[in-house]
């Protein structure tokens, strides 16, 4: 059924319904209008957004009391809320103001304003890199400046540090949450299995308890502090053993020992000096006649038997004052048919610490060779003599075949 009014049908209007007539003009995005879309759909997508515009143009609740107070003598406030009221109103105001900034900078260039100097806080002062001289004040607008500035140094550090914090969370995060990560292994030398890497924890508990054990070996830090001082203090006043002068005078004694090293380095001083003055003594009152005469050495050969080597220190002891016979001292070494035989200067070789070498067969022996595969009878005679007082002792030892070495071992049928 059509749809018909009063004052449409008085004025011989035919009536037609708006939803039977089109919009055939473009499509209209804004309004989401299409071209086809019925008079009726048009109307209504036109009055609703109509009436958004119309509340947010709305400008009955606008508090304009601020602007109201200031330059309050230039326009009274709009009676109506409209737009073009509202705005009017702003730009008297702005006029307003910019009268009253010109008024205050001429107030202020009439009366001689100087800008004031500001001193500078000591975190704030820097050198002038032109005059090299400490600054300290600034005018106004220059201590503006560097605050500013320094503000945004401080800003570049605090945001840096921000995002190196907020990494570093990231990975104590990562850190704490890697809880079953087994631990790194290391390969101790002397620990445990050498070579064999095994794991920090393993090897940590076997080191404190090699470390517990070696304690108890050797003292604790405070046995050890108070082993090493035990040393007298009048050491170092006390008359040396075997030289004039004090223990202090002696090379490398420490005269204040603080340390094991220490300590142990002052008593092998004193051993030595002891055994020196030991010495001293038994040169002062050693046996002076044949009686004190000892003859002994030791006999030894080389792999292939020969060379052999006779060490008459420390067995061999000469009485003070004695020297060789006219003669010396004789050696004769024998295989049980051949017999090789030398002279040994018995007093000079007593007190060395090198072997008198008698060389019995080989490419470099004198003669014929001793045969090294039977055993050496080594007989040494040897005479000293003092004042006309000659002392003859002979001394013989028996240097047997070695055993050859069984290399390897083959079982036998039997």
């Amino acid at each position: 059924m059509i749809p018909t009014k009063s004052n449409t049908a008085e004025q011989g209007c035919s009536p037609v319904s708006s939803n039977c007539v089109v919009w055939q003009g473009p499509n209209l995005s804004c309004i989401n209008l299409c071209n086809g879309d019925t008079i009726s759909d048009v109307t209504y997508k036109i009055a609703t957004d109509l009436c958004a515009i119309k509340d947010q143009l709305d400008l009955t609740d606008l508090d304009l009391q601020p602007l109201i107070d200031f330059c309050a003598t230039t326009n009274p406030a709009p009676t109506e809320r409209t737009l073009a009221a509202v705005l009017d109103f702003i730009v008297v105001k702005i006029g307003c103001l910019n009268t009253t900034v010109e008024d205050l900078d001429a107030a202020i260039g009439s009366s001689g304003y100087v800008e004031p100097t500001l001193t500078l806080p000591s975190c704030l002062q820097y050198t002038d890199p032109v005059t090299s001289t400490l600054v300290t004040q600034l005018l106004h607008r220059n201590f503006t400046l560097t605050l500013a500035n320094k503000h945004c140094d401080l800003k570049s550090v605090v945001d840096g540090h921000t995002t190196q914090l907020s990494t570093l969370s990231g990975r104590v995060t990562v850190l704490e949450n890697a809880i079953d990560d087994p631990l790194p292994t290391v390969t101790p030398e002397c620990l445990l299995t050498p070579g064999v890497p095994t794991a920090m924890n393993v090897v940590l508990d076997e080191l404190e308890a090699q470390y517990c054990n070696m304690r108890a070996l050797v003292g604790s830090n405070g046995q050890l502090a108070a082993a090493a001082s035990q040393q007298p203090q009048n050491f170092n006043q006390a008359q040396a053993l075997s030289v004039p002068g004090v223990m202090l005078g002696i090379e490398n004694w420490n005269t204040t020992v603080t340390n094991i090293a220490q300590s142990l380095q002052n008593l092998w001083i004193t051993v030595i000096d002891m055994r020196e003055a030991l010495n001293d003594l038994k040169a002062s009152i050693a046996i002076t006649d044949c009686s004190g005469f000892v003859l002994d050495y030791q006999a030894t050969t080389d792999s292939g038997r020969e060379i052999v080597y006779l060490d008459f220190n420390p067995l061999t002891i000469i009485p003070l004052l004695y020297e060789n016979c006219t003669s010396q001292s004789t050696v004769t070494i024998s295989d049980g048919t051949i017999n090789k035989n030398f002279t040994v200067d018995l007093t000079a070789f007593a007190v060395s610490t090198s072997s008198f070498e008698c060389i019995v067969a080989g490419s470099n022996v004198t003669g014929q060779s001793l045969n090294v595969s039977q055993a050496y009878t080594v007989t040494v005679n040897g005479c000293i003599i003092k004042d006309g007082q000659s002392c003859s002792k002979t001394a013989i030892k028996t240097i047997l075949v070695p055993c050859p070495i069984v290399t390897g071992v083959t079982a036998a049928l039997v």
